[in-house]
């Protein structure tokens, strides 16, 4: 009886002990996502540009966890952002490039999860999804949205009253005009965007009541970085830049001026460095309110940029290669802090492979919710806490056509395109014209461990490695989807998209510089004359030379080419001035021949003078005929000996 009598009194006491326990509180989150920032470009990293002040990005990091090899999806915002969403490799769905993919109905995200178990939900800022039937951020799990759909938006001219004085036409083109509001246009007077986004996430962070989740998606530092804060400008030493006339020039014309370094702005970094003041002072503003509101220490801080840093607003991705819209690691890695209160976490750097596909994993386990089975992304939690684990084993990247990249913990195998950018130098403090960038192309083979800059190519000395990578990633492959549009549809393309074994016998890789999208390098080589490659045209034009790589299974005999330049297109040019190459290692190149064609696009033939025995080939075009930057061939053919 009296142990009947004690066993009762157990319960009652465990019940009500229970109760007046209070469940576990969900942790707020703010999750600042930055646009094309500089690798170089935040105080606290050693490697920083010396011309960086961010004290409130390094007030942030010294409370974090920053991850020093983190990726994003791709190196372009559109799907980098919707894998970051998602939790997944974004090209399941299609979307590999810009206008690709969009956002399917049936994929979780991240905002849709947190907001079916209680969070507060609200987008800030910048949403560029590529389209889709949920692009809209009410559609994807926001309670509330205020910003831009757009890739990109004036800073300054932010009103319809701006639209009107434009034109509802050029006003488009230059991405000017009012914000949204949900689902209605809201205009700011004599505003910026960058405190507009600052000061919208304050208000939501000192009226809020519930667990909240806030994606604050700032559109700095991308273009037009030219469009200073007006209140800046002084301390900088700057005057307004000169917007576009519509009556002198086209947006198309202006845009490749002083979007794409056709013209150098000699004040160019300062004017980056004050679009970056002024996110940085956005931020202290954030981590004020959450310290005044008592909330900092149950509100989890994620920041992340959405790719590396573009050379057309002079970022600085030091020590890193590559930029923005290219493979390299200073087009994919990202800074990526984690401010997580409840950890205790100080200054600390994680060197695992992480993604930005994690962070939807991490915050669904730190705000108790089961994730889905089907992720991709993996939870960073035990790494946060201090364990000696990893996320991933591997990585991948892919255009969807013949740029690729298979990467593990200490790996890096790259099949690039090559690239040839016009660039600039620094000189006492002022940016002048110097000669362009160029990132090479081919196969690459790169230990990240040694070589982050990824100078030395090791492709020839592992062999091994090359196939077991080069296995993994068509492996990955074969488990995406191939392009498609923004409405789920699959991008028909001539002749295909390279697969693994997608060349003629005795050819075992072949790259290009600066190829229009969908005209990879081995249409120039599948012996259909209705596929073709072609350099890029418009604003993304390549600037000569342009260039075609074969490399050959065995070292053959060459005695020449055929040529067959795509037919009549006004488009095109006929090529002037050509050479060609030979290497033993396709990195160390021999001039064997040069020459001139007449302006038409007849088939040409290319004899060499003498025996050519080699196993890569350079077919480079060094000028066209006067016309239109770009040029394109049906076929290439060398002529050798088995």
């Amino acid at each position: 009886m009296i142990m009947q009598q004690l066993s009762l009194w157990l319960l009652v006491f465990i019940f009500f002990a229970g109760c007046a326990m209070p469940a576990r509180e969900k942790p707020n989150i703010v999750l600042i996502v930055i646009d094309d920032l500089g690798y170089a470009d935040m105080g606290f990293l050693p490697n920083a540009a010396p011309d960086v002040k961010t004290p409130n990005l390094d007030r942030l990091a010294t409370q974090s966890v920053f991850f020093s090899r983190a990726y994003a999806t791709s190196p372009i915002c559109s799907p980098s952002r919707a894998g970051l969403i998602t939790g997944k490799y974004q090209q399941r769905w299609g979307n590999y490039w810009y206008g690709e993919g969009g956002l399917p109905r049936d994929e979780k995200k991240l905002p849709q999860l947190l907001k079916e178990h209680g969070y507060y939900t609200a987008k800030i800022g910048k949403t560029h999804l590529n389209g889709g039937p949920v692009e809209h951020p009410l559609d994807h799990g926001y309670e509330y949205f205020m910003g831009f759909m757009d890739h990109t938006w004036d800073y300054l001219r932010l009103s319809e009253k701006d639209e009107q004085a434009y034109g509802a036409k050029h006003a488009r083109q230059a991405h000017i005009g009012a914000l949204i509001r949900n689902r209605a246009k809201i205009s700011f007077e004599d505003d910026y965007t960058t405190d507009i986004f600052s000061r919208e996430v304050v208000n939501l962070i000192e009226r809020q009541e519930r667990p909240f989740f806030i994606h604050l998606s700032y559109n700095a530092v991308h273009h037009p970085t030219y469009v200073g804060h007006p209140d800046y400008l002084e301390k900088y030493g700057l005057e307004q830049f000169p917007y576009w006339d519509p009556g002198q020039e086209t947006y198309a014309q202006w845009h490749k001026k002083w979007g794409h370094l056709g013209e150098v702005d000699p004040d160019g970094r300062k004017r980056y460095l004050l679009q970056l003041n002024v996110l940085d002072d956005g931020i202290g503003r954030v981590w004020e309110s959450l310290e005044r509101t008592g909330k900092l220490e149950n509100t989890v801080i994620v920041l992340v940029s959405d790719n590396g840093g573009t050379i057309n607003t002079y970022a600085n991705n030091q020590p890193l290669s590559g930029y923005k819209y290219m493979f390299g690691e200073g087009g994919i890695r990202v800074p990526m802090l984690w401010h997580v209160p409840s950890l205790g976490l100080d200054q600390l750097e994680k060197k695992q492979l992480v993604s930005a596909m994690d962070i939807m994993p991490t915050l669904l386990e730190l705000a108790g919710i089961e994730m889905p089975a089907d992720l991709d992304g993996r939870s960073l939690l035990e790494i946060l806490k201090g364990k000696d684990t990893t996320a991933h084993d591997r990585l991948f990247w892919s255009n969807g056509r013949d740029q690729w990249v298979a990467m593990d913990k200490k790996w890096k195998l790259a099949h690039n395109t090559g690239w040839t950018h016009l660039d600039y130098k620094t000189e006492q403090g002022r940016q002048l014209r110097s000669e362009p960038y160029r990132y090479g192309g081919g196969i690459q083979l790169y230990d990240l461990e040694k070589d982050k800059a990824e100078k030395i190519n090791l492709a020839s000395e592992y062999p091994e490695v090359v196939k077991e990578l080069t296995d993994r990633y068509w492996q990955w492959r074969s488990d995406m989807s191939d392009p498609r549009t923004s409405d789920g549809v699959l991008k028909p393309i001539a002749g295909g998209y390279p697969k693994k074994n997608d060349l003629p016998d005795g050819i075992v890789n072949v790259y290009s510089n600066g190829a229009k999208i969908n005209h990879y390098a081995a249409r120039a080589f599948d012996g259909d004359l209705n596929t073709y490659w072609q350099s890029k045209i418009g604003n993304d034009a390549a600037i000569a030379p342009y260039y075609m790589v074969t490399g050959l299974e065995k070292k053959k005999v060459i005695r020449g080419l055929r040529i067959l330049p795509k037919k009549e297109d006004k488009k095109i040019s006929a090529i002037k001035n050509y050479s060609c190459y030979a290497s033993d290692d396709g990195t160390n190149w021999e001039l064997i021949s040069k020459g001139s064609f007449g302006n038409d696009t007849s088939p040409k033939l290319v004899k060499f003078p003498g025996q050519v025995k080699t196993a890569y080939l350079k077919f480079q075009i060094d000028a066209l005929h006067k016309g239109p930057e770009s040029v394109a061939l049906s076929e290439l053919q060398w002529l050798y000996d088995d």
